[in-house]
């Protein structure tokens, strides 16, 4: 007969294993909003749509959740840590402070969370101390791109990312097979330099960011795959530097925006990266104001609106995007970003690998080295897609 297992002994194992966090929320008799933090919801089924959580009997918010019959699962991003916590204690203030709103059927969903799955209590299940609660899920999506709110043995934490890959929409589905082949070497570059890697293409008359490795640069909580950006002047110079059709193609969508006085020939920006091999993009204000209009995005979604913004910002845009040699080996430089270019077995540019997170103090010494390394990474990620031993050039 086996040993009788040591409750704290259990914990200490089981704390082990990472979960994420889910604030489950509904409405108590008299409509007021009752919630409780799990780090035991899992989905159950495909067909038909079930999940589950996990609460301790002796919840009292449990029993109202179940009183009521319906649910929602508020999946929390890596910055909801105070809402985790305040949904982790007793009493009926658990919402205060909180941001949260009902739902078209009115269940308390938590403005930013990762995403919300409302489900209608379908079974309960008795397991020791716990019951298992069994949801039929009704609607459910997902607000925004921010990275989950961990819970690892004892404290909280978030998810750092080694690679990141955009979901399977149906303009991106062939391109997502360049990712698996780029995929280990994107994450070679961002361990070697402790950066991030991004691999991105264009699709139709926009950038779109298909997968990440490394650590998100600027300290982001949240990740920035499937971002899209209009592929106009002099965004995505790389993309387009080693064909005419997409060159003239790229540098017409820019008739649609206001010209800037401030924006370079685009022609000379596609000479100076056809010259050297990869592009560069330098900080400068209008660049801030268009990573954080994108970031919110992000975030929120984006809307006509927000489109028309990014556009008008991206139109703002001069000088930092390929500017000339960066002649001083001992000069810094602001450097936003280095873009390589992938080629296919038809010596097409099919997509561009990017180095971000770059330290504020970078001499000219500190770029050729990120170029030689992501250059390195392209000629590989071209020898895998053509299945050759020599790159495309």
């Amino acid at each position: 007969m086996s040993e009788p297992i040591d409750p704290q002994h259990f914990r200490h194992v089981l704390g082990h294993f990472p979960t994420g966090v889910a604030a489950v929320t509904s409405c108590a008799e008299d409509g007021g909003p009752v919630g409780m933090t799990v780090g035991s919801f899992v989905s159950v089924s495909l067909s038909p749509p079930l999940v589950a959580f996990l609460p301790g009997k002796q919840s009292s918010t449990s029993v109202k959740i179940l009183k009521n019959g319906r649910f929602c699962v508020n999946v929390l991003g890596a910055h909801q840590e105070s809402e985790s916590r305040s949904f982790a204690t007793g009493g009926d203030r658990k919402f205060e402070g909180l941001e949260w709103a009902p739902s078209t059927t009115g269940l308390p969903r938590l403005k930013n969370a990762v995403a919300w799955i409302e489900c209608s209590v379908d079974s309960v299940h008795d397991a020791g101390d716990h019951s298992i609660v069994i949801g039929r899920v009704t609607t459910l999506d997902a607000a925004g791109s921010s990275l989950p709110l961990l819970f690892f043995q004892g404290g909280y934490g978030q998810f750092a990312p080694l690679s990141l890959a955009a979901a399977g929409e149906p303009d991106l589905i062939e391109h997502l097979r360049l990712v698996d082949v780029a995929r280990p070497f994107m994450e070679e570059v961002a361990s070697r330099h402790q950066v991030e890697c991004l691999a991105s293409s264009a699709v139709g008359d926009e950038i779109v960011l298909l997968a990440t490795a490394g650590t998100p640069a600027g300290g982001r909580d949240y990740s920035r795959v499937g971002q899209r950006l209009p592929h106009i002047p002099p965004l995505g110079t790389a993309l387009v530097a080693w064909s005419e059709e997409a060159k003239q193609a790229w540098i017409g969508r820019a008739a649609d925006s206001q010209s800037s006085a401030t924006r370079s020939d685009p022609q000379q920006l596609v000479d100076r990266v056809r010259k050297r091999g990869w592009s560069i993009a330098t900080w400068s204000d209008s660049l801030r104001r268009l990573e954080s209009s994108v970031d919110e995005t992000t975030l929120k979604g984006l809307t006509s609106h927000g489109r028309r913004a990014i556009r008008q910002l991206v139109d703002q845009l001069g000088s930092e995007h390929e500017p000339d040699e960066l002649r001083d080996a001992n000069e810094q430089h602001q450097i936003r970003s280095v873009s390589v270019p992938v080629f296919d077995s038809r010596k097409e540019v099919v997509m561009q690998l990017t180095v971000d997170g770059l330290p504020p103090d970078a001499g000219q010494a500190d770029v050729q080295r990120y170029v030689t390394h992501l250059k390195d990474a392209a000629k590989r990620v071209t020898q895998g897609l053509t299945g050759s031993g020599q790159a495309a050039r």
